[in-house]
C-alpha cells in the first residue's frame, strides 16, 4: 500500500522525515542562488504568453467576478466585450480560434510528441509530489511546508492510503473479498460510465489525488488507470484461479503489475520523448542496450533515501506547461467535441473544445459570415475542459486522438523545412502536442480560481508563467546558466537567450536585469527550443526547435526520473533490473497478446481495442447496468 502523508523537514540532506521518507532538497547545492525583482518577473511572463485566442467579457470591458489580473498584465479593452492581459497585434480579428481539426500547425504543433504526453506528464508530476499548502505570498521555507507524497512511482495519487485507510475508492462485496477493483464513474439514471471517475453529490471526484480532476483530459487518463487494474485483477483471476480465495493476494499482485508497467513506461516511453534519445541512453540505458544501465552523476540521494530536487520540481519538470494547446478536439468526426472539420466546434469561433472559456449568458457573439447571436442560444457549444465536476454526457475521449500506435506521420511544407504532423489515414488524426518552448497558450494566462490556488483558497495570480517564475524565485533557484557549468556544459549567449524576444531591452545585456543569470525555467525552455536534432532522420529534421529537452533540462528530467525509481526499493528497475512488460507472463501468469510497452498499448487493451469507454465504441455496443 502507498505510504501515509506526513512532513517535510529540511532543504538540504535530512536521514528521514518525521512521518515519512517524502522531502525536498537541492541537486546543486554549491550553486549560488538567484532572485529577481517581481515587476522584472512580471515583464518576463509577459514575453512568454502565445497570443492566440481572447476572452469575451461583459460589455462594460470588465473582467468577470471570477477573474482578477496583477495590474502589470491589464491591457486595454479591444472592442465591446473583449479584454487580454496583454498588448495584441494589429489589426486584431477579436476571434477566438485553433486550427479546424486535421489541419496542421508547424510552427507550434511539436511533429514526433502526441498530445496525450501532455497530460500524462501532469499525471506523473501528481504521484510524485502532492503539495496543498504551500503558498506564493510568502517565502517557501520547506520546514512549512507539509504533507508531500513519497517520491516514489507507486501511483498512490491511485491507490490512495489503500483499501483498509480509503474504503470508499474500492467496490466488491465482502462475500468476494471486498475492496479489490476501483470504482468508476455513473451516468445520471446510475448506469456504468467506466470513463468516468466516482463523485459524491456535489460532482466533486473520490480519488486519491484531486488534482487529477483538474481538467477532463486529465480525470479521464485517471479512469485510464482505474480501469487498467481493474482488467489487471480480472485477468489475474482467470489464469490463476486461486487469486478468486485469496484476494487481498490478488490485489498486491496487481498492484505490483499495474505499477511496473506504469514505471516501465515512464522510463523508456515517456521520458525517451521529452527527454531526446541522446540523454536518455547516457542516463538510463548506458552503453548497453539489453537491461538498463543507470548512469547518475548529480542525482545521489544518500543512502538510497529519494528526495525531490526544487531544480526539478519547480523549474524544469514545468516544461510540460509550453506543450499544452489552447483546445482538443475529443474524438473524430463529431462536432460536439471538436472533431469536425466540416463543423466547427462553435459559429467558426473555437474549432476544438477551448481549456478554459468564459462568456456572460447576455454576451453576444459572431462568426466572420453570420449576425451576432444571443449567448444563450450557443451556451452548450462553449463548454469548456475545465474540470473539478462531472464529465459532460457524452464527452468520453477516443484516444487515438491523443496518442499514436507508432510515430506521427509528417510530411515537410511546399516552401520550407518546418516538419508538420499530417492524417494517419481517413478520420483518424492523433494530435500533436505544442512545442516545448517559451511560449505558453494565452488561456494559461486566465486560469480560473479553482486551479489558481494556493491552499484552498484563490491566490489571484492567473498567470501561470508569472506563477511559475514567481515559484522559482521563492525558492532562489540557481540560474540556468549556473546550471549549465556545473553540468559540464556550455552556457546559453546571451544572443541565443534573448534575440527576437518581443521586448527589445531584454536583448541589451545593459537594461536586461536577466543578463548573464537567467531564470532556471525559462533557460530550459529556451534551450529546448533553440535546439536542433543533428542526429535526427530526414523524415523527422525539422528548421524549427522544441522537440525534446535541450542539455540541462533533459540531463535534470532523466537523472531525476531514473534516481527515484532506482532508489525505490519496490521497483521493477531496484528489484529487477531485467524486467520487462513481455517477460511478466513467467513472474505471475499476466500475458497480454501485445506486451504493454507504451501508454497507447495500455489503452489499446484496457479498452480491448476500441481506445474509448465510450459505450458505443465499446465492443457489445453496450452499457452495463448496475
Amino acid at each position: 500500500m502507498a505510504g501515509i502523508h506526513g512532513s517535510v523537514r529540511g532543504m538540504d540532506y535530512v536521514s528521514r522525515s518525521s512521518v515519512n521518507e517524502g522531502r525536498f532538497g537541492r541537486m546543486f547545492r554549491w550553486l549560488p542562488r538567484e532572485t529577481y525583482k517581481k515587476e522584472d518577473l512580471v515583464r518576463l511572463a509577459k514575453i512568454m504568453i502565445q497570443r492566440e485566442t481572447v476572452v469575451i467579457v461583459e460589455d462594460d470591458g470588465k473582467l468577470p467576478d471570477d477573474v482578477s489580473l496583477p495590474d502589470d498584465f491589464k491591457g486595454p479593452a479591444e472592442g465591446p466585450n473583449v479584454i487580454s492581459p496583454f498588448p495584441r497585434p494589429s489589426p486584431n480579428t477579436a476571434k477566438l480560434f485553433d486550427t479546424v481539426f486535421g489541419e496542421s500547425e508547424p510552427d507550434d504543433e511539436n511533429p514526433v510528441i502526441p498530445a496525450g504526453y501532455t497530460y500524462f506528464g501532469q499525471f506523473i508530476d501528481h504521484d510524485l509530489t502532492f503539495d496543498p499548502n504551500s503558498s506564493l505570498q510568502k517565502l517557501n521555507d520547506p520546514d512549512a511546508l507539509e504533507d508531500f507524497r513519497t517520491p516514489r512511482f507507486d501511483l498512490d495519487s491511485l491507490y490512495g492510503r489503500g483499501p483498509d485507510d480509503q474504503p470508499y475508492l474500492y467496490q466488491d462485496a465482502q462475500d468476494r473479498g471486498g475492496g479489490i477493483r476501483f470504482r468508476l464513474g455513473v451516468t445520471s439514471d446510475r448506469r456504468n460510465r467506466p470513463g468516468e471517475l466516482q463523485r459524491n453529490v456535489d460532482g466533486r471526484a473520490l480519488i486519491g489525488d484531486p488534482r487529477n480532476d483538474e481538467n477532463a483530459i486529465i480525470c479521464q487518463l485517471q479512469a485510464v488507470f482505474l480501469n487498467f487494474h481493474n482488467k489487471v485483477i480480472d485477468e489475474l483471476q482467470l489464469v490463476r484461479p486461486r487469486f478468486r480465495d485469496d484476494p487481498h493476494a490478488c490485489f498486491l499482485e496487481a498492484q505490483r503489475i499495474v505499477r511496473w508497467h506504469y514505471q516501465y513506461i515512464v522510463l523508456n516511453d515517456y521520458l525517451k520523448r521529452v527527454v531526446g534519445e541522446k540523454t536518455w541512453r547516457a542516463v538510463f540505458q548506458g552503453d548497453g542496450d539489453a537491461r538498463p544501465n543507470p548512469h547518475l552523476k548529480f542525482y545521489l540521494p544518500k543512502r538510497g533515501q529519494a528526495y525531490m530536487p526544487v531544480e526539478f520540481s519547480v523549474a524544469a519538470f514545468r516544461f510540460g506547461h509550453s506543450m499544452v494547446r489552447p483546445s482538443y478536439a475529443l474524438r473524430p468526426g463529431d462536432p460536439t467535441v471538436g472533431g469536425d472539420k466540416k463543423m466547427p466546434f462553435s459559429t467558426g469561433k473555437f474549432h476544438r473544445i477551448p481549456l478554459f472559456f468564459r462568456l456572460d449568458k447576455n454576451d453576444k457573439i459572431s462568426a466572420d459570415t453570420s449576425e451576432a447571436e444571443p449567448m444563450e442560444n450557443i451556451a452548450e457549444s462553449f463548454r469548456d475542459l475545465h474540470g473539478f465536476g462531472p464529465l459532460p454526457d457524452d464527452w468520453e475521449i477516443d484516444w487515438n486522438m491523443f496518442f499514436a500506435k507508432d510515430a506521427l506521420p509528417t510530411m515537410h511544407g511546399k516552401d520550407d523545412d518546418r516538419l508538420q504532423v499530417v492524417g494517419q489515414d481517413t478520420g483518424h488524426f492523433t494530435q500533436p502536442g505544442y512545442r516545448i518552448d517559451t511560449k505558453l497558450v494565452d488561456p494559461l494566462a486566465l486560469l480560473p480560481p479553482s486551479v489558481a490556488k494556493s491552499g484552498n483558497a484563490p491566490d489571484r495570480i492567473p498567470v501561470l508563467a508569472y506563477r511559475n517564475l514567481l515559484r522559482g524565485n521563492e525558492f532562489e533557484l540557481p540560474s540556468g546558466q549556473s546550471v549549465a557549468r556545473a553540468l559540464g556544459l556550455t552556457a546559453m549567449t546571451e544572443e541565443e537567450l534573448w534575440q527576437g524576444v518581443d521586448d527589445p531591452d531584454l536583448s541589451d545585456p545593459d537594461k536586461n536585469p536577466f543578463a548573464f543569470r537567467a531564470p532556471l525555467w525559462y533557460y530550459i525552455l529556451k534551450e529546448a527550443e533553440t535546439q536542433k536534432d543533428e542526429h535526427a532522420a530526414d523524415a523527422v529534421r525539422d528548421s524549427l526547435g522544441g522537440h525534446s529537452l535541450g542539455e540541462v533540462g533533459g540531463r535534470i528530467v532523466a537523472e531525476v526520473i531514473v534516481g527515484i525509481a532506482l532508489n525505490d526499493h519496490s521497483s521493477y528497475l531496484y528489484q529487477d533490473v531485467n524486467w520487462t512488460p513481455a517477460a511478466e507472463a513467467a513472474r505471475s501468469g499476466f500475458k497480454p497478446a501485445v506486451p504493454i510497452t507504451d501508454m497507447y498499448r495500455l489503452i489499446h487493451w484496457t479498452t480491448d481495442g476500441a481506445m474509448s469507454f465510450r459505450a458505443e465504441d465499446s465492443a457489445d455496443g453496450t452499457a452495463a447496468s448496475l
